[in-house]
């Protein structure tokens, strides 16, 4: 067994613990987003199903629905970005201590690092996807609302309860319209 001070071992781990905690807290943050949009669209094909008549309703559901599964599908995605992303981040946290429990081995400096840099490169990627997913929930706000005929007008007139001024939401819908 080679000689190795702990100290040394505990000032290479500590760091990259805590981006395994911080990549682990975000990993969460992907399973909530993807799971809740799994339930729903899970009680949107249960509406459609027995929403018996083909009206603006089931339009607009079938359109939901469709939005609801490309969100889904991303949010899968990007959880399971996040997973590998976790996944070499413990691995650059055990190159690390083996690099210096083995100083002489540079294989695991080089491994510490380039994990450590693929792992913070996926958390990127898995957060661009949450930005896009998140254009995906506006598509859901506008679609939910089409077959509201009486929100739809006062959203386009820029009004909202209350009689104040609409957001970037009204904005998008009255330039649909």
């Amino acid at each position: 067994m080679p000689d190795f001070d702990l100290k040394d071992l505990l000032e290479a781990v500590g760091p990259t613990a805590s981006l395994i905690f911080a990549a682990w807290i975000f990993l969460t943050f992907l399973q909530a987003r993807y799971t809740a949009a799994y339930e729903r669209f899970r009680s949107l094909i249960a509406e459609l199903r027995s929403h018996g008549e083909q009206d603006q309703r089931h339009s607009s559901l079938q359109n939901q629905i469709l939005i609801y599964k490309r969100r889904c599908e991303q949010m899968r995605l990007a959880t399971n970005i996040g997973v590998i992303s976790a996944i070499l981040l413990i691995t650059a946290l055990i190159c690390a201590a083996l690099g210096t429990m083995y100083d002489t081995v540079s294989a695991f400096k080089y491994s510490t690092a380039c994990c450590a840099v693929i792992g913070l490169a996926l958390v990127i990627w898995a957060a661009a996807l949450v930005l896009a997913e998140n254009y995906h929930v506006q598509q859901l706000l506008e679609s939910d609302l089409s077959d509201v005929p009486e929100l739809v007008d006062q959203v386009r007139n820029g009004r909202t309860v209350g009689g104040r001024a609409g957001t970037n939401f009204s904005n998008t819908l009255a330039r649909k319209g």
